[in-house]
């Protein structure tokens, strides 16, 4: 399913290319998992995005603090839902060239499996750091 959502957008938006929305490959929570694809749109100091990946979906805002530097949040869901805070600097500029975001944010864990049965008891969240490279085109 996911892999054909990845085509679907890879389709959709080449069409889209020309209203303003921005398309880029990387890995990293921001490109939902390991290897993923992630279109977004800017709007003056505000940017709003969206990625598949190979193994999840995310969705995430951004709010330009330089025209080099943003900080904002990504929502991820892989095998795990994934809140973070992201910061993110832009070698180029944010609509084409490497870009580089380190994700600070919680991962809550599922329940410990025992015995055959779900154990619910001393659920904890985790905290993750992740780093999330991308190649904006």
């Amino acid at each position: 399913m996911i892999r054909i959502c990845l085509v679907l957008c890879l389709l959709f938006t080449n069409s889209l290319r020309a209203t303003e929305f921005n398309q880029s490959m990387g890995f990293g929570l921001q490109y939902s998992g390991l290897v993923g694809y992630q279109i977004s749109t800017k709007n003056d100091a505000h940017r709003f995005r969206g990625s598949v990946g190979l193994i999840g979906i995310g969705a995430g805002y951004d709010y330009f603090l330089s025209p080099k530097w943003s900080l904002g949040g990504t929502y991820t869901q892989t095998f795990r839902k994934i809140y973070s805070v992201n910061i993110n600097y832009y070698a180029n500029t944010p609509i084409k060239g490497l870009n580089f975001g380190l994700d600070i944010g919680k991962m809550p864990s599922v329940a410990e499996s025992g015995g055959g049965f779900t154990r619910t008891k001393g659920r904890k969240s985790k905290n993750i750091i992740f780093l999330s490279v991308g190649y904006a085109f």
